[in-house]
């Protein structure tokens, strides 16, 4: 069902309401490509594994789980680049500043405990300060600037190449 309302919805938009129910309106595609058999056979054949473990549950349970060696990736709702585009509830729960340094302190721990852990973000000043903090490079957290190509904005004019922030402490490559 998920990969159904991604490949027919609004610019592959995942979004929930209050309620919890999805949100997006339908796409406009001609003959959209829902079943990529190959890939999907791939990606069950790395998911179900042993080693890999999918869970849906709040980010701040992750701590409890993870050890010395795991590979933890955080893609939150982005920081809002500025006071009009504070779009930050693709769920039912929306993400707040104080949800950001929740994020932050977590992260920071589980470097220290040993886990790998990367986290993709906006470059919105909260998340620079967050990261380039004592604290995060002391866990070896480096942040990185990348751009990246976004589809989703209401307005087309919008849409295009962004910069965003990848902070992490895996050494690429590694």
């Amino acid at each position: 069902m998920f990969i159904y309302l991604n490949r027919t919805g609004y610019n592959g938009l995942f979004r929930l309401n209050s309620s919890g129910d999805f949100n997006v309106p339908a796409g406009r595609y001609r003959n959209p490509r829902i079943c990529d058999e190959e890939a999907l056979r791939s990606a069950a054949a790395v998911l179900g594994t042993e080693r890999v473990s999918l869970q849906v549950q709040p980010f701040t349970d992750v701590e409890a789980a993870a050890g010395a060696g795991d590979f933890i990736y955080f893609d939150p709702p982005y920081a809002p680049l500025s006071a009009t585009a504070r779009f930050t509830s693709y769920t039912s729960a929306s993400f707040s500043d104080e949800d950001q340094r929740t994020l932050q302190a977590l992260v920071i721990r589980l470097a220290r405990r040993g886990c790998a852990v990367v986290v993709s973000n906006s470059t919105a000043p909260v998340v620079g300060e967050l990261y380039e903090s004592r604290d995060a490079r002391e866990a070896g957290l480096k942040m990185h600037r990348i751009t990246a190509r976004r589809a989703i904005n209401s307005k087309a004019s919008r849409r295009g190449v962004v910069e965003e922030f990848v902070i992490s402490n895996v050494t690429p490559g590694n």
